[in-house]
């Protein structure tokens, strides 16, 4: 599985605009960021909603490896178990350093 669809990511520049773009990959990202710091403080209290929030939001980015691992950790709660929060802290991170050099606020944020 690929990190990034970028079909889907260069879709939302062609939807929203370049300017427009730049400030909703910050948000997305910064808001994804604060997401899993507060889940990573408390792990035991990560739940399915937790995960079905980011797996949109990932989704909304094209980070398919996150979105993947987000759907499978929020599969788990909803069965009682407990979802891999370093699975998708992982694959969060590791969408940003390949969409770096095409993001470059978005590591920043």
């Amino acid at each position: 599985m690929t990190l990034i669809d970028w079909d889907v990511l260069d879709g939302l520049r062609a939807d929203i605009g370049e300017e427009d773009f730049a400030d909703v990959v910050t948000l997305f990202v910064s808001e994804i960021g604060d997401k899993l710091e507060c889940m990573r403080v408390s792990p035991m209290g990560a739940s399915a909603d937790d995960f079905h929030f980011l797996k949109g939001s990932a989704a909304n980015l094209g980070f398919t490896a996150m979105s993947a691992a987000c759907d499978m950790a929020e599969t788990a709660c909803r069965a009682g178990g407990t979802g891999d929060l370093d699975a998708v802290y992982d694959a969060f991170h590791a969408a940003l350093v390949e969409a770096g050099p095409h993001l470059p606020d978005a590591a920043a944020a």
